[in-house]
Order: structure tokens, then sequence, then C-alpha cells
């Protein structure tokens, strides 16, 4: 009679499924509705069947019942990462350029030397320049002896006002001239704005340069940082000290665990995302501008959470998520009972369990899913498996 009963719902089942699956042309609602209902029928079909199984069990020793192994999880860590990708940086690079013109006639440095704040790099022929100025050092020196002379008339009450004036103007205007001349001849020498490696050098000794004409690439690595634009739904949950991870694909660097060191305060509305700077070490300048880096920034952490492997959590009626729990039975045996689960965050195949699953549970690791709640099933390791 049992066997009967279990062969009626069994069809039931079946019947139930057949006329979802014909009404494809039906308003897609109501199918997801029929199968929803379909799903919570199943269920409480499956919980006869399993009670049912489990006393045939009893009576039939011949059955066999499936085979599942089980596992166990216990509070630990979870952390939660965001990924984003950004670009290293330095303050210290630097395009040096001519600032005057002439012939170059001499580049006291080679690409990929180090040089000091101040070194001279380079030198642009100022033999005009300095004919300029020795012409204006005579003229002053002229200048300034008829200033004196025409000064101690005047305090004299000697000649006129226009007189002492007139010579004041011209020494002033000499000295200026000269002082703009010795400041063009200053820039014939080319000098490092700070310390660095000269990673290009773009003319040659002989050839006539002019004012902003590239001379140098200079660059100083040992400070570098990494600048990435992160999405504004992330606005509230980062913030200067998060720890990041940040991982160099195209670089022998290992992953580097560093914090945000700065926030940026605007949402750009093309793209809406605020920047983030990042302060990172650059031992033995392995990173270099303009890399591309990968970089996990954690949002979210729990000193002590129970977290269980994502592809343990199975999905029913109304998108409700749940696993089976293991009572364990005599002779190796458990009877199973589902466990429906509130979830946090996912990351790395790890999910975190808000409530519905107490640490230490024993849960259906594999084997689930040929298992109804409330079955009867036979426990074996993952050997035997």
């Amino acid at each position: 009679m049992k066997k009967v009963l279990l062969i009626i719902i069994v069809v039931s089942i079946f019947t139930a499924c057949s006329t979802s699956d014909n009404n494809t042309n039906g308003d897609l609602a109501k199918l997801m509705a029929e199968r929803d209902a379909a799903k919570a029928k199943k269920d409480s079909i499956s919980q006869v069947i399993s009670n049912l199984e489990t006393q045939i069990a009893s009576l039939d020793t011949t059955q066999k019942l499936s085979l599942v192994t089980l596992a166990e999880f216990q509070p630990k860590k979870f952390e939660h990462f965001v990924t984003v990708h950004g670009v290293v940086k330095t303050d210290n690079m630097a395009m040096i350029n001519a600032e005057s013109q002439g012939k170059i006639e001499s580049i006291s440095i080679n690409e990929g030397q180090k040089v000091n704040k101040g070194q001279v790099l380079a030198t642009i022929n100022g033999d005009v320049i300095r004919r300029s100025i020795a012409e204006l050092e005579n003229r002053l020196e002229l200048a300034q002896t008829i200033f004196e002379r025409q000064e101690k008339l005047w305090k004299q009450n000697i000649g006129s006002e226009i007189q002492y004036l007139q010579a004041k103007n011209e020494r002033d205007a000499l000295q200026k001239s000269l002082q703009t001349a010795q400041e063009q001849l200053s820039m014939t020498v080319i000098k490092a704005p700070f310390s660095g490696v000269i990673d290009e050098v773009f003319p040659k000794e002989g050839e006539y340069t002019a004012p902003g004409a590239p001379f140098f690439r200079l660059i100083n690595l040992d400070n570098v940082y990494i600048k990435a634009d992160v999405s504004e739904s992330y606005i509230s949950s980062i913030g200067v000290g998060d720890s990041v991870d940040v991982i160099m694909p195209n670089s022998e660097v290992a992953v580097i665990r560093t914090s945000i060191s700065r926030v940026g305060d605007f949402i750009n509305p093309d793209n809406r995302t605020f920047k983030i700077r990042l302060d990172v070490p650059n031992k033995n300048y392995l990173l270099k501008p303009n890399m591309l880096a990968e970089i996990n920034i954690r949002d979210y952490n729990n000193d002590s959470t129970l977290v269980i492997p994502e592809n343990l959590i199975l999905q029913g009626a109304q998108s409700k998520l749940y696993v089976f729990a293991a009572e364990m039975q005599n002779n190796g045996t458990a009877i199973v009972s589902k466990k429906v689960l509130k979830v946090g965050l996912t990351y790395n195949n790890e999910v975190e369990i808000t409530s519905g699953l107490a640490p230490g549970t024993k849960i259906v690791d594999k084997g689930a899913r040929s298992i109804q709640d409330g079955e009867l099933v036979e426990v074996i390791s993952n050997n035997q498996l």
C-alpha cells in the first residue's frame, strides 16, 4: 500500500510539471508563479516521500541509500575586496626643455645615468649673449659715473632736476638690461631640477635648438604611487587607511599589501567615479610610471563569522537559499533536513552566513543535489566517494 501511495505522489509531481511546461505561451509572471507553486508542492511531497523512504528503509534491507559526504565549519575571519585598476605614477618625472636658442655645445650625460639636483646636463652656445653682457657692463659703468656726479651736483643745488633724473633712469635701465642678459646666459646651461635617472636624451651635440625643444626625460623612482578610479557606489565603504592588495600583472613584483593614502572629494560626472591614491614601496625600482596595477580594496571585514563554500548552497522555491544539515543515526546513516539561509557578501567562492546555520553543524558536502528534505542517507568519506 505504501509503495502504491509513493507511485501516486510521484505521478502527481510529473503532472504538475507537465502542465507548467505546456503553458509556454502564457504570461511570464503566471509561469513563474506556477513554477514556485510546483516547487513548494514538490518540497511538501518530498517530505512525505522522505518519511516513507525512512520507514521503507527500516523494513527493506535491500534498499540502497543515497551516498553523501559531510562537512562542518567554524567561524573565521572574512574579508571582502573590490577590484579596480590603476596606474603607477610619480611626481618626480619631468621633460626638460631648452629655454634658449643656439648651437648645442655639450651634452655631459648619457641615458640611464644618475644625476643630482643642480648638476649640469648640457650647454648651449651663448657667445652672443656674453658679448651683449660685456657691452652692457661698459655702458653701465659710464652711466653709473655720470649718475654719481649728477647726484653730487644736485645735492649742491647745481644743475637741473631733469638732468639728475635722466642720469638715474639711464643707470637703472642699464642695470635691468644687464640682469636680463645674465638670466638669458644662465638659460644656456641646462641643469637637473631634481635628482634622478636620465631616461632619454633627445638632441645631439652640434645641433641647433630653440626654446621649448625637448632635451631630456628625467625620472626619480624613489617615491611612486598608484592612482585609480573607483565607482561612486563605494564612496561610503572605502576610506583612508583601508587595506588593499596590489597586483602588478606585467612585473616581477609580488602582491603588495598597503593602504589607501588619499580619497578624492570629487565625483567625475562623466563616469561617476572618484579617485584614490596608494603610496607603494618601489624596491629595486621595478615599478615604472604608467604601469597597470590591479587593486583589491577591502571594503568589508569581520574577524569572526561563519563562512561556507559557495558551491554548497542550493536554491529552491522563491529563490530561497538553503543547505542540508545532517543528524547522525546509527550505523553510518543520517537524516538530512533543509536549513534556509540568509547570506551576506561573497568573495573568493566563499559566502558569509548571517543566519540559518549554527557553527559546527554538519552539512551535506557532496551528494546534496540528489537528496530530499528528511531523507535517510548513508554517510561516507571523501575517499570512499
